[in-house]
């Protein structure tokens, strides 16, 4: 990967609905030059896809918080993960290593359904300790690290 694939991947990470047309004048290259470059980042999974970015806060979800997950000695990390894929209110789960066995971040309607939401991690889920960290701001919005 060269600078040019940075710069196609930066302007595609700004704005996945640019066009080819509009990319290879960004980048300084014609089109059919810019879209195998695409095809190739695509084809080497460095882009695996195009997404909107939903305000989930506008959907009636403003509050978010950060769940530190302990889970029983021995307990099956595998069951834990797929139960956690069919909770609604988790947005993204994370194994990880230090204190806490899983990093669960959650997207609720109010505390009451936060309240449930982590309530179901201990009760239905198996996990024997949570802390449970209220997100106030998002200082630096989530992007992946192109340099």
């Amino acid at each position: 990967m060269d600078a040019v694939d940075r710069k196609i991947l930066a302007h595609v990470v700004d704005d996945g609905r640019v066009t080819v047309q509009e990319l290879a004048e960004r980048v300084l290259l014609g089109p059919s030059a810019t879209r195998e470059r695409l095809r190739r980042l695509e084809q080497r999974a460095l882009i695996s896809g195009y997404r909107a970015i939903v305000n989930e806060s506008g959907l009636g979800y403003p509050l978010e918080a950060l769940v530190e997950v302990d889970l029983a000695p021995g307990a099956d990390m595998q069951a834990f993960e797929d139960a956690l894929c069919a909770q609604p209110a988790v947005v993204e789960a994370l194994h990880a290593t230090g204190e806490h066995d899983y990093l669960v971040r959650l997207r609720c309607a109010d505390t009451d359904e936060l309240h449930l939401s982590v309530r179901g991690l201990k009760a239905e889920l198996g996990a024997v300790h949570t802390v449970t960290r209220l997100i106030l701001d998002q200082t630096v919005p989530a992007r992946p690290r192109l340099s």
